[in-house]
């Protein structure tokens, strides 16, 4: 018996270098892997966050041109409302621009907000080639325009984040004081939607380490059927949340048919928001100014 166990050690400890090839080879593998993610993802994630679709309108007198910190000159559109208590501040998807989302921002205008809603860098007729750093800069060129130049109270203002949108919406409300903060098809952080863990040492649209740091009145608005966005994320995004919170989850709905699959109970969820915000308003706040633009 010892015998056989002296062989049997003496063989396991020989076929040791044969396997050191073969894990060498695993190794390098793996490293070659992440090597070619990282640097795909340096040079690629870009083009892939912004397919950035053919403008769907043209400059009109309507319209606002807003300076941005990095010196790209935003197109914006401001719906007012006389008697609306908030200002939407809405950043839209990645796949839209303010031609096609119209119809949707004259909805909640009619439905008693006043709206603001810009186009990023690269989008519709703002200048510039969005990234990252650009988005957040053309928000900040929006809230700076409502606070500034139209006086709207920071607390009047509800941050409306759709998809990509939910980026600068996140960024901007850990930053600057606002009323509210509705988020649709919401990600934790854009590589995150690709990779599902985070893998790499940096990422982009960070919403889960931001969302800690906001300070305001959430509403979640996802479909469990999301295939751009899985729902998960946004389930995940709101449970690190640990303000006031509400959401709407919806069962039969994917990333871009929430109201046409549940209008009644989308408009409902809003409505209902708007009645929390407005309950928690401090005594004597300015009502949002609101007069064309």
């Amino acid at each position: 018996m010892v015998y056989s166990a002296v062989n049997a050690t003496r063989s396991n400890f020989f076929r040791v270098p044969r396997l050191m090839p073969f894990l060498l080879t695993i190794l390098w593998t793996v490293l070659a892997a992440y090597s070619g993610l990282v640097i795909f993802a340096w040079l690629c994630a870009d083009r892939m966050i912004f397919p950035r679709p053919a403008p769907s309108y043209h400059d009109a007198p309507n319209q606002n041109k807003l300076p941005a910190a990095d010196g790209n000159e935003i197109t914006a559109v401001f719906l007012p409302n006389p008697t609306a208590p908030f200002v939407i501040l809405y950043s839209l998807g990645n796949g839209e621009d303010l031609g096609t989302v119209e119809d949707s921002l004259r909805e909640f205008q009619k439905r008693g907000w006043a709206v603001f809603a810009y186009d990023n860098p690269g989008y519709g007729t703002s200048t510039g080639t969005p990234t990252e750093a650009s988005c957040y800069s053309a928000i900040g060129a929006a809230y700076s325009y409502l606070t500034t130049l139209k006086n709207v109270p920071p607390e009047r203002i509800v941050l409306y984040g759709r998809s990509l949108g939910s980026g600068p919406a996140v960024e901007l409300a850990s930053l600057e004081p606002v009323g509210g903060l509705i988020l649709q098809g919401a990600y934790l952080s854009t590589f995150r939607v690709i990779t599902h863990w985070k893998l790499l040492p940096w990422d982009k649209f960070d919403n889960l380490a931001k969302i800690t740091h906001v300070h305001a009145p959430l509403l979640s608005i996802h479909g469990r059927l999301d295939e751009t966005v899985p729902f998960w994320h946004g389930e995940e995004l709101f449970n690190a949340y640990p303000g006031p919170k509400d959401h709407l989850w919806l069962d039969n709905a994917a990333h871009n048919n929430i109201l046409e699959v549940a209008p009644a109970e989308y408009w409902e969820a809003i409505e209902k928001f708007r009645q929390k915000l407005i309950a928690a308003l401090p005594p004597g706040s300015p009502a949002a100014a609101t007069p064309a633009p």
